[in-house]
């Protein structure tokens, strides 16, 4: 046994030994999706309103298991690749499990981000390299105590928090047997993200970077960058996008089309527009989203009301008083 693996079987069993809290009380639903013959999609959560209690606003739930949770695994032979290990050690060792009765026996993990929902799984892959943007893991050094105290976004805890052992700050090419997989740093969402090119099957792996029903805004004074680079990673070749958070049935049938870009940007756009309004705070989300869920670019999940207010306390936090940016002509 390599030093690496001993590492991680110690930390699973320390895991084990201390009863480790779980990212969420709610009891997991995990579906599994074959998007082809080397991509899997896992989903967990998406509970009904009526079955969530009030107040329930823990940073799991709030903004993870309650809009639902997707990650993704790129498999070819005994190898695999995973995007994003869940909130939480239950939901990312049903992953592993799964992948090892599949007979994958060796892993890599990507976290698309720094945020907790992508990275509360980690120590299941305490035994593989653990791929990130340097940005990622300046983030999670920075933040390594409050997180495992609880006290970072609040509780539950993530102890140990696994930090990734492999920082890129540029377009980085790996391969999966024969499956060229492309990590591409972009600032979108929040500045360290990390999404995943997959050429040959001209489908993206977004991460945060888009979301249905909406993004959550994280960093609201970039969002005329986030604009900027959404408009660039358009223009990639993709054709079928796989967010982390989305309707499980689109996902199941192979992902969201490109205008979930032109509806994110547009929503980032009237956000800011309207800082200004007297009634900016009590905006309902209906009036920024009735388009996009005409035209079947988006469904409203419930969950997502509260996000939108979030968002909305957000931007004007940072736009309300101040002149807003010149968007020009843009759609």
């Amino acid at each position: 046994m390599t030093v690496r693996s001993t590492l991680g079987a110690l930390i699973l069993l320390a895991l084990v030994c201390t009863g480790h809290t779980t990212a969420s009380a709610a009891p997991m639903t995990m579906r599994v999706f074959r998007i082809n013959d080397h991509l899997l999609c896992f989903y967990d959560g998406r509970p009904d309103e009526a079955s969530v209690p009030p107040g329930d606003t823990n940073w799991a739930d709030f903004g993870a298991n309650n809009v639902g949770v997707a990650t993704y695994a790129v498999v070819r032979g005994d190898c695999a690749l995973v995007y994003d290990a869940f909130p939480g050690v239950r939901q990312a060792q049903w992953v592993r499990d799964y992948l090892q009765k599949a007979g994958v026996r060796h892993f890599v993990l990507v976290n698309s981000h720094w945020h907790l929902d992508h990275v509360g799984g980690n120590a299941v892959y305490a035994d593989s390299d653990v791929i990130a943007t340097a940005r990622t893991r300046q983030k999670l050094v920075e933040h390594k105590a409050a997180i495992e105290a609880g006290t970072d976004s609040g509780p539950p805890a993530i102890t140990p928090l696994v930090i990734p052992d492999v920082a890129i700050a540029a377009d980085t090419t790996y391969y999966v047997g024969d499956i060229r997989v492309e990590l591409r740093p972009v600032n979108i969402h929040s500045a360290d993200g990390l999404v995943i090119l997959l050429p040959a099957d001209h489908l993206l792996l977004a991460g945060d970077t888009l979301e249905d029903t909406v993004t959550f805004i994280s960093e609201p004074a970039q969002i005329p960058e986030h604009l900027r680079n959404l408009a660039a990673m358009k223009q990639w070749g993709f054709d079928r996008i796989l967010p982390n958070h989305g309707n499980p049935d689109v996902i199941a049938k192979g992902g969201y089309r490109p205008a979930l870009i032109d509806f994110t940007r547009a929503y980032l756009r009237r956000m800011v527009e309207h800082a200004h309004d007297a009634d900016y705070l009590t905006q309902p989300i209906d009036r920024y989203i009735e388009q996009g869920v005409r035209d079947g670019t988006v469904t409203l999940w419930w969950a997502y009301r509260d996000a939108h207010k979030e968002n909305l306390g957000k931007v004007a936090s940072v736009w309300k008083d101040r002149a807003l940016p010149d968007f020009g002509r843009e759609p």
